[in-house]
């Protein structure tokens, strides 16, 4: 009965906050919202853990604390954009932008300890590595579908993106994996809703907005944490993976529940493991810890 009357943030707080409001949330928005405006959708199944956790950002941004929220909004506001332009904007310049965009937040974010250490050069090279990479990663995970290698269903995101939580949990950084655990759920109620209501992502911006948020999330697990940043970059492999299955010739395409049920099978074959490892290697260290 504890369980039930005693509030606690790591427990109850992650369901109801990381799983349950964010998965309700969004799933009832799929069935109003367009489309093609679902990434905003998965984005704001994010925000009430965000505030939660850290309540509204401050501009220009302070600290990690402001990290999920100014990430999230430079996203949203950055997609947004790009939707209501339309074609009109290629890949190159949406790499472009977005590397500018997100190297200018790292500049802004970057630890005061980490710059004492390295000096003016690490930073330009950390913040450069963390535009380029999340522009990398968006714009290769938001590959519209009529493109030579096209874009797998959200469901492919989802074993990562949970991995990915678990990497944070054991790195010491719980906000940012309840963070990230609720862009799972939001993940998980659009590919319900894409089954209940027979839609699917156009625009391939969900995959964009993955890639936004998990590069960034899995940089501040480093800059202010202590992920493994080795099992997180393999983390990236997953989508590869569930990329990778469509060249499988028996496997049935047409029925859009098989085609979630491929995307998550494969991304978990890599996301399984490295969460595994990462849970394995925690435990040993506390062992070893209280051994001591």
């Amino acid at each position: 009965m504890n369980l039930l009357s005693d509030w606690d943030d790591l427990t109850h707080g992650t369901a109801v906050f990381s799983a349950a409001i964010p998965f309700a949330l969004a799933l009832a928005l799929c069935w109003k919202v367009p489309v093609r405006w679902w990434f905003a959708v998965a984005a704001l199944a994010v925000v009430p853990v965000a505030y939660w956790l850290f309540r509204l950002p401050n501009f220009p941004p302070l600290g990690s604390d402001d990290l999920a929220g100014v990430v999230l909004l430079a996203a949203v506001a950055n997609l947004a954009f790009e939707s209501a332009l339309g074609e009109r904007v290629k890949w190159p310049l949406r790499l472009v932008v977005r590397s500018l965009l997100f190297t200018a937040i790292g500049w802004s974010l970057y630890p005061a300890w980490l710059s004492e250490d390295g000096g003016a050069t690490r930073k330009i090279l950390v913040s450069g590595g963390i535009g380029i990479s999340i522009a990398l990663v968006s714009v290769l995970a938001g590959r519209i579908p009529e493109q030579k290698f096209s874009i797998m269903t959200p469901a492919a995101f989802i074993p990562p993106t949970i991995a990915l939580a678990v990497l944070l949990q054991t790195g010491g950084s719980m906000r940012f994996a309840q963070v990230i655990g609720a862009l799972a759920a939001g993940l998980a109620a659009v590919c319900l809703a894409s089954l209940i209501w027979r839609k699917r992502d156009p625009t391939g911006s969900i995959g964009a907005l993955w890639g936004m948020l998990f590069v960034a999330l899995a940089w501040s697990g480093w800059l202010f944490a202590e992920i493994r940043y080795g099992l997180a970059c393999l983390l990236l492999c997953a989508p590869l993976a569930a990329a990778l299955v469509r060249l499988i010739p028996f496997l049935p395409r047409t029925n859009p529940f098989l085609c979630q049920l491929w995307d998550f099978l494969a991304a978990s074959l890599v996301a399984v493991p490295v969460a595994a490892i990462a849970a394995m290697d925690y435990a040993a260290e506390m062992a070893e810890f209280e051994g001591y």
